[in-house]
């Protein structure tokens, strides 16, 4: 089964980061919890651009390969929360790049209950902790996670994300 590139997927992302951008001006009478929300669903728009469907993405778990429909999950490998966060506080020129990070992974009901249990960590990270293996759907092989500091340097260039200074032994960042 090889992935199926939307025809429209650049603009489909395209639309997404204009939506986000609009949503992070400054609008009278928008809500706080009404901008949130939306912002949420240009992140979906976003994942979802490149695949025929929102279970149809580039990346996916091998056990989603072969499960029925009603099983799988749309995951948002960079998680939403955090996303949207981070875009809360972006200026409109650092959008783009944040939106590029956020992919959607087609996994199974099962793996994203797993991937709750490591909610504390983010990105790839979370997958290789749950021991998911990641097929990227267009090369039909398994999918090689970037090292845990390669994405730290890269989390720690956009300003998102608070990593801890302990050195635990749940912290793939510890300086250990």
């Amino acid at each position: 089964m090889a992935f199926q590139r939307h025809r429209s997927t650049e603009e489909r992302k395209r639309s997404a980061i204009v939506l986000a951008k609009t949503l992070l001006q400054e609008i009278p009478g928008l809500l706080p919890e009404h901008r949130r929300e939306c912002l949420g669903i240009a992140l979906w728009k976003y994942t979802q651009a490149e695949g025929l469907s929102k279970y149809k993405t580039r990346f996916r778990s091998k056990a989603s390969i072969s499960a029925v429909a009603r099983d799988l999950r749309h995951d948002h490998v960079c998680q939403r929360a955090i996303m949207i966060d981070t875009l809360l506080q972006a200026k409109s020129e650092d959008v783009d790049e944040i939106l590029r990070n956020a992919v959607g992974c087609t996994i199974t009901k099962d793996e994203h209950t797993l991937l709750e249990r490591f909610k504390h960590l983010d990105g790839w990270e979370r997958y290789r902790r749950a021991e998911i293996v990641v097929i990227d759907m267009e090369t039909g092989q398994p999918f090689e996670f970037p090292h845990p500091r390669e994405d730290k340097r890269h989390r720690e260039e956009l300003g998102r994300y608070r990593v801890s200074e302990s050195s635990s032994a749940d912290d793939p960042y510890s300086r250990n």
